[in-house]
C-alpha cells in the first residue's frame, strides 16, 4: 500500500507537467483571443540596453538598433554600462550618435535590476524596449514587438528566443517551451519573459525589487496583476547559445536560486494574481524544481513493487529499458541533460534551504 502511495504522489507533478502543454494547446484552439496587432502602428520607443563588462558586444548591439529599417524616428537609446574601463569609453566614443544615445556609465558592477531601474527614470517614450548586450537580434524585431501595442489589452510583448547550435539545429526543450508560450499567448498570457529582448508600456512598468535575482519573473507577475496580457511575438527573434551547451552547473543553480528567491520574497505579489494565473505560474515555473523527487519516487516505487513480485526479472527489465535508450545519440543526450539539470536543481535546493545560499549577487557567466 505504501509503495502505491509513493508512486501516486510522484506521478501527480509529472501528470500536471504533461497536462499543461495539452491544456495550453486546447485553450488556444478552442478559446482564442487574437491580438489586434497593426503593422501601421508605429511610434518612438525608448530602448534600454544594460550590460556588465560586455565591451565586445556594445558596438554591434547598438548598431543593430540604429540600422535602417529598425530605427524609428524620435526613438532614444539609454545605454547602461557597468564595469567600464578605458577600453569601454573608447568604444562608446566610436559609437557616437550622441543625439540618439544617452549613456549611464559606472566603473563598478551594477546589477541589471539597478541598471534598468536607473534607466527607466530617464525614459521619455510610452513604449520601452529592454535588451541585453550579448544576444543577436533578427532584423525588424523591434517593429514586430511594437505592432502588438495597437491592442490596448497588451502590456508586455517578448521576443521568441532561438538557440541554434553550430549546425543550425535548435534544442528540443527550447522549441517545446516556445510552442507552449506561443499557445499561451493565443488565448491569454505567456508566462515567459526573455530579458534579452522584450517591450513594455511604460505606464505598466514597476521598479524591480532589489531582493530578487532575475527581473523576468517580476515582469510576468506584475503585468498580469495589473490586468494586462503578456504575449510572445513569433516574428521578433533573438538568438542565443544552444540550450544544451549554455545550461551548465552555474547557470542551472543560479536559475534555481532565482526561482526560490522570488517565491520567498514576492509571495504576496504572487498571491495577488487571479487563481488561474497563479496556478499556471506556479506549475509552469516551479514544478520543474520538484521533478527530480517525483521521478525518484515513481522509479523507486515502481521497481520496488516489481521486484517484490518478479525478483531479479525486474533488474533485467530495467537493463532492457536503459540500454536501448543509451544506444541512440538523441535519447542519450536528452537523458544526460535531464539528469544534469535535475542534479543541479537538487544541489541548489539543498544549499538554499539548509546552507542559506540566498544571495542576489552573481559572477558573470562564461559563455
Amino acid at each position: 500500500m505504501i509503495l502505491y502511495l509513493i508512486i501516486l504522489l510522484g506521478l501527480i507533478p509529472l501528470i500536471l507537467l504533461v497536462a499543461y502543454p495539452i491544456f495550453s494547446w486546447v485553450a488556444a484552439s478552442v478559446y482564442p483571443k487574437p491580438v489586434k496587432s497593426s503593422e501601421s502602428f508605429m511610434q518612438p520607443v525608448s530602448i534600454i540596453i544594460a550590460g556588465y563588462k560586455e565591451d565586445k558586444y556594445l558596438k554591434e548591439k547598438v548598431g543593430s538598433f540604429l540600422r535602417e529599417g529598425e530605427w524609428i524616428e524620435g526613438s532614444e537609446i539609454i545605454l547602461v554600462v557597468s564595469g567600464a574601463t578605458d577600453d569601454t569609453l573608447k568604444i562608446l566614443d566610436e559609437i557616437g550618435n550622441e543625439d540618439k544615445i544617452r549613456r549611464l556609465v559606472y566603473p563598478g558592477q551594477v546589477s541589471k535590476i539597478e541598471s534598468v531601474n536607473n534607466a527607466m527614470k530617464q525614459a521619455s517614450n510610452e513604449i520601452v524596449v529592454f535588451s541585453d548586450c550579448r544576444q543577436q537580434m533578427k532584423a525588424g524585431s523591434v517593429r514586430m514587438l511594437l505592432r502588438n501595442f495597437s491592442d490596448p489589452t497588451i502590456g508586455t510583448v517578448v521576443a521568441t528566443l532561438l538557440d541554434p547550435d553550430e549546425k543550425g539545429r535548435f534544442s528540443l526543450l527550447r522549441s517545446f517551451l516556445n510552442a507552449v508560450a506561443l499557445n499561451d499567448s493565443k488565448y491569454g498570457s505567456s508566462l515567459n519573459v526573455f530579458g534579452a529582448l522584450y517591450a513594455q508600456r511604460r505606464e505598466f512598468f514597476r521598479p524591480f525589487p532589489t531582493n530578487i535575482l532575475f527581473e523576468d519573473l517580476f515582469v510576468v507577475v506584475s503585468t498580469l496583476v495589473q490586468g494586462k496580457r503578456l504575449i510572445q511575438e513569433r516574428d521578433a527573434v533573438i538568438y542565443d547559445l544552444n540550450f544544451n551547451s549554455y545550461y551548465k552547473r552555474e547557470r542551472i543553480e543560479r536559475l534555481a536560486r532565482g526561482l526560490l528567491l522570488f517565491l520567498l520574497e514576492q509571495r504576496k505579489l504572487i498571491g495577488s494574481m487571479n487563481l488561474l494565473d497563479m496556478l499556471r505560474f506556479l506549475l509552469f515555473k516551479y514544478a520543474k524544481l520538484i521533478l527530480p523527487f517525483s521521478v525518484l519516487m515513481v522509479t523507486v516505487g515502481f521497481f520496488s513493487l516489481l521486484f517484490e513480485y518478479q525478483g531479479l526479472k525486474s533488474l533485467l527489465l530495467l537493463a532492457g529499458l536503459i540500454i536501448p535508450l543509451m544506444a541512440f545519440r538523441k535519447s542519450r543526450n536528452f537523458i544526460l541533460l535531464f539528469l544534469r539539470i535535475n542534479h543541479h536543481f537538487v544541489r541548489m535546493l539543498f544549499k538554499f534551504l539548509f546552507m542559506h545560499q540566498r544571495s542576489t549577487g552573481w559572477e558573470k557567466l562564461k559563455v
